[in-house]
């Protein structure tokens, strides 16, 4: 990019703080028309940026950039609000249901466990918290404690399991369907009926925390998370987390095609008000070749999101990452909607009422349909 730009000056200010501190200052920023020419933040955050007119649309960009033949449909559309690609994705996110070899087989069950469906998580918790009472046999978020993973983690794959969405075809928020009722009852099960999950989800900060550590040293047996994680196990253990550590695609309830979660993961944004865009743009496509984001994955495993860059012979010996990158043909990816923190916030309060007993699944099913109204705006909620 130098090379063809030799008067470019490029400045970077790297920040470390917390990404909710950071999305703050950089909105204030964007307020201000003081922010950067590049913008480097979650791809959840897309929709948000797009409708306050603070990021540019790549479309121009991309047609004369041959690279973007190199990034798969479900990437592209991972990045796609309202018929345009705003964002550059580099390490994407993806989730796995992850479970303890050494755990199963101390309780009786297959150390290459495969769940039938997504009942079976349940009936494996049950079995390890009557056979190994000292370990902890699920964890499923739920309530505000788990933030967005309440929903990404914990609501979302278990809705998409009972053959539930997010949207219909039009975008409009799905609010009252047979899958949502489902998914809250099958929270019932595993929080009040069988109490198989630790009440610390609920009840201390950042609950993510303790139970990927949990996982990681086998003192709990089932978990569904970002394929992140993974990486911190492998390289705290790398041997007893090749040996120990399974992980799978999410099951659905009748046992059909198991499937992910999907996210952008950190993407490159060009600033609407930039008055550099070009020059922004050199920068992102120069940065976004494929030996970098291999690189970059390797370094902090995330399936990548480019296909030349998977097919690298060091990014091939990882098998995890390719796994990982693997396992986005089966991904679904979370909505890039402005209105997405909002319906988190629904998603929080419904799971919430059900894990501590507030509500049974049809009474928390109704409000979730009155908060999703109240979050969104009635026009913008679907009701079977």
């Amino acid at each position: 990019m130098t090379a063809a730009n030799p008067s470019a000056e490029i400045r970077i200010d790297q920040q470390r703080i917390a990404g909710g501190e950071f999305y703050t200052k950089l909105l204030l920023a964007l307020d201000a028309g003081d922010a950067p020419d590049v913008i480097h933040v979650g791809g959840d955050r897309l929709g948000e940026l797009a409708d306050a007119g603070y990021i540019a649309p790549l479309d121009d960009y991309l047609a004369e950039w041959p690279d973007w033949e190199q990034y798969p449909e479900p990437v592209r559309a991972g990045v796609t609000y309202k018929g345009s690609v705003w964002a550059i994705p580099y390490g994407l996110d993806t989730r796995f249901l992850y479970y303890r070899r050494d755990i199963f087989e101390r309780v009786g069950l297959p150390r290459d466990w495969t769940p039938a469906n997504v009942g079976a998580l349940l009936e494996a918790a049950r079995a390890v918290k009557a056979e190994s009472p000292e370990t902890i046999p699920y964890a499923l978020y739920a309530g505000t404690a788990g933030d967005s993973g309440t929903a990404s983690h914990g609501f979302v794959p278990t809705l998409f399991a009972h053959g539930g969405a997010l949207q219909d075809a039009s975008g409009t928020w799905i609010g009252d369907a047979p899958a949502i009722g489902e998914a809250l009852a099958y929270y019932e099960r595993a929080w009040r009926t069988d109490q198989l999950v630790p009440q610390e989800v609920l009840t201390t900060t950042k609950p993510w925390t303790a139970m990927r550590e949990k996982l990681g040293t086998g003192e709990l047996a089932l978990l569904f998370e970002g394929g992140w994680v993974y990486g911190g196990w492998a390289e705290n253990d790398p041997a007893g987390t090749a040996e120990n550590v399974g992980y799978l695609l999410y099951p659905t309830s009748e046992g059909g095609p198991s499937f992910t979660i999907g996210g952008p993961g950190t993407t490159w944004y060009v600033s609407a008000a930039s008055e550099r865009k070009e020059l922004a743009w050199a920068y992102i496509a120069a940065f976004n070749n494929a030996e970098t984001v291999a690189r970059l994955n390797l370094e902090d495993p995330h399936p990548v999101a480019r296909t030349d860059a998977a097919a690298l012979p060091e990014f091939r010996e990882n098998r995890f990452l390719v796994d990982a990158t693997r396992s986005l043909d089966a991904a679904r990816f979370l909505p890039p909607d402005a209105n997405w923190g909002k319906v988190v916030g629904a998603i929080q309060q419904a799971t919430g009422r059900v894990a501590t007993g507030e509500a049974s699944p049809e009474e928390a099913a109704e409000r979730y349909l009155e908060d999703l109204r109240r979050a969104v705006g009635d026009e913008n909620v679907a009701t079977g």
